[in-house]
């Protein structure tokens, strides 16, 4: 029995033993970890394991430590000297320097002194599992170019002498700035309970509710924040980052004047006050740029260069911080719409890639019908009321509301404001649920804010081909243009008579009238606001299937357009202007040099007392005085004449200048027969420079390029 006792106690010391032995030497390398690492320049290497890192130059240290239990690889903080959160990314990229680093050759027999380590460029000192390593860079090496000597020592070891590479000196001799975290402010959107700014434009306080919604401080109580400016503010504080830092007391000194304060209040951490503004002392990149400084408690201040955009998104009014609009949301946001004026309502939902509408009937809605509805009412622009009287302004009681609800929230986020009674002028008021504010919307604005469904229906009008076309009658109060097409396809200009149709400008009206499209809609019928009883223009389209004509009449202009009808749908809509500049166009033929090349045998030009004359002989054109080149060209552009666009038609008109014409261009043909252009004076229309034209047996006048006239002239 002793003996049994004796050797289960044997047994015991010797378990204990080995698990004290395996326990002080759990973090000793393999073996095989330092067969892998033979090559390598740092026999150990456990980059998790690293604790702490001083860099040391001569007059400088750099300390950094890992943060205790993080589970982010390389998430460090700067001891020393900043006490801060280091940058990632540059601790990451010198740890796996460290790790994968090689020497070229070992160089035992070079003395400290003659090696340059005596007074190392840089030091770096390594704790790692329980061991350190120190490793030094001095001086330049024989070869190859760029080499350096290094002293690399381990914990109770000699310390051996290498040369390594010009590459891995670069990698290793990062700046002590690049540890520094660039972002001068880490909090989201979602951190900040509160804003304060500060500029020469007056003091502004800025709160974070529920979902996000920023509401402003004023004299009259809380209201809804411009939902734009707010943005532009949260973006610029994501981007106050600085590649090149600054010492803060120089920062402060440069910020004295003229600055921009902000205070940002996070929800659980001391307040972050930031000082931006003045200009950056940096020379190099950093030139132009302006200053930030960063202030916290219990942290040390932080300056730097920023780009100095971000600087103006903060130096902005309490009153243009306060939305001049009725909702927050942005268009993209809202999933649902109801709107209710006495007893009619509309209720439109997002379903998929379109819209449903649920009520006052059930329809299915084009995605960008809906899309134009939403943006009408939530971009609606608005007059503030700013000591509203609520009966007279219709809105006690009111005649309906609009509400919306929010995407992206399980709270189901809504926004309501109540709609008040339509004015004479069409015009009505609304007020907001979220802060009692009242706005007022002009006529335009206010027809999105009806529950009328007419407002959804699809924006595509026609699909008509050219080959349905039959004819097509294009009248303004000053041109009246009709087209008649044939069997083959082409086209004959009947009115005006005595004219060729231009191919190009036709092409533009088929196709612009075939696949007419509405800007969005904004009204059931014509209530006689829209000038469509005096319209500026109408198209009638005939069709070849025997269905009746359709025609578009448009009217006044509106924002984005023109007001526009289609019969037989009484609906107005709005017609855009690029659309209606292609149908009022007069479509006469554009060339200016109306004989064929084969036939083309002279061209002269006269310009004052100048004259030249352009002959030719079978593809060659010269001309007397002119070296061939220049008389090649010349022809060239006689030939390829053509007028941007046709003015008008009937007789010439005083302002044009052709009394005195600034050049004239006779084309002689085979056989003699003659034809006169005749360039007037200079003209702008659309910031574009012209020059007046006519040419013989044409009643019109054209507007051509002021560069080919000018091309003309050059003889």
């Amino acid at each position: 029995m002793r003996r049994q006792l004796l050797v289960n106690g044997c047994l015991l010391a010797l378990a204990l033993g080995t698990l004290g032995v395996v326990w002080a030497t759990r973090d000793a390398p393999t073996t095989s970890e330092l067969a892998a690492r033979k090559d390598k320049l740092l026999p150990i290497w456990n980059k998790q394991a690293v604790t702490r890192l001083e860099l040391r130059r001569p007059g400088a240290r750099l300390e950094l430590l890992r943060s205790p239990s993080s589970g982010v690889e390389g998430d460090f903080r700067i001891a020393h000297p900043w006490p801060e959160r280091a940058d990632i990314a540059t601790v990451s990229a010198l740890l796996g320097s460290l790790g994968l680093a090689t020497a070229l050759r070992s160089s035992p027999d070079v003395s400290l002194e003659q090696a340059g380590l005596t007074r190392p460029s840089l030091e770096i000192h390594l704790e790692m599992s329980g061991t350190a390593l120190d490793l030094a860079l001095g001086g330049s090496a024989p070869a190859p170019p760029g080499a350096r000597y290094a002293r690399l020592r381990q914990q109770g070891g000699a310390s051996q002498t290498y040369v390594v590479s010009q590459g891995l000196v670069s990698e290793l001799d990062v700046p002590f700035d690049k540890f520094r975290e660039t972002r001068l402010v880490e909090y989201g959107r979602s951190d900040i309970r509160e804003l304060e700014l500060g500029s020469a434009l007056g003091q502004s306080q800025l709160v974070q509710r529920d979902h996000g919604v920023f509401f402003v401080k004023t004299p009259r109580g809380s209201e809804l924040g411009d939902r734009a400016r707010i943005e532009r503010m949260l973006t610029a504080l994501a981007r106050l980052a600085s590649e090149q830092f600054v010492e803060p007391e120089l920062a402060r000194a440069a910020l004295a004047r003229d600055a921009v304060k902000v205070v940002l209040r996070p929800k659980s951490e001391p307040d972050v006050t930031l000082t931006l503004g003045g200009a950056c002392p940096a020379p190099g990149p950093a030139a132009g740029q302006a200053l930030a400084l960063r202030e916290q408690p219990q942290r040390s201040p932080k300056a730097g260069c920023i780009p100095s955009e971000l600087v103006e998104a903060f130096r902005v009014s309490t009153a243009e911080l306060v939305a001049s609009t009725p909702f927050a949301a942005r268009p993209d946001e809202v999933e649902e719409l109801s709107l209710t004026d006495g007893s009619s309502k509309l209720d439109l939902a997002r379903k998929e890639r379109a819209f449903v509408l649920r009520a006052p009937q059930q329809a299915d809605v084009a995605l960008e019908a809906g899309n134009e509805l939403i943006a009408a009412i939530v971009g609606a622009k608005a007059q503030r009321e700013l000591e509203p009287r609520l009966a007279a302004l219709g809105l006690e009681p009111p005649a309906g509301e609009v509400t919306l609800r929010i995407s992206g929230d399980d709270a189901g986020r809504t926004e309501r404001v109540l709609v008040g009674k339509a004015r004479a002028d069409g015009s009505l008021c609304v007020k907001r649920e979220a802060d009692g504010v009242v706005l007022c919307l002009d006529a335009q604005a206010a027809r999105a804010f009806h529950p009328e469904p007419t407002l959804l229906k699809p924006l595509q009008l026609l699909a008509v081909a050219p080959s349905q076309l039959a004819g097509l009658d294009l009248d303004t109060p000053s041109l009246r243009q009709r087209l008649v097409r044939d069997s083959s396809g082409g086209y004959t200009l009947t009115e005006p008579s005595g004219f060729r149709h231009d191919g190009a400008l036709v092409a533009d009206v088929v196709q612009a009238l075939g696949s007419l499209r509405a800007e969005r809609w904004v009204a059931a019928q014509d209530d006689g606001s829209h000038g469509l009883a005096t319209p500026r223009l109408r198209a009638r389209l005939e069709l070849v299937s025997g269905a009746a004509a359709r025609e578009l009449t448009v009217g006044a202009a509106t924002q984005g357009g023109y007001f526009a009808s289609l019969s037989p749908d009484p609906g107005v809509f709005v017609l855009a202007r690029s659309a209606l500049e292609n149908l009022e166009l007069p479509l006469i033929d554009r060339s200016l040099c109306p004989v064929d090349e084969p036939s083309l045998e002279r061209i002269e030009l006269s310009m004052g007392t100048r004259h030249a004359l352009l002959t030719r002989q079978g593809d060659v054109w010269s001309g007397e005085g002119l070296d061939g080149s220049r008389a090649q060209a010349l022809a060239e552009t006689a030939q390829a004449l053509r007028a941007e666009r046709a003015l008008h038609l009937g007789a010439e008109r005083p302002e044009e200048g052709f009394a005195r014409p600034s050049l004239v261009v006779e084309l002689v043909a085979a056989g003699g027969k003659r034809t006169q252009l005749r360039l007037g004076a200079r003209t702008q229309l659309e910031d574009e420079a012209l020059v007046f034209a006519r040419l013989d047996g044409v009643d019109a006048t054209f507007a051509l390029a002021l560069d080919t006239a000018r091309a003309l002239q050059a003889f």
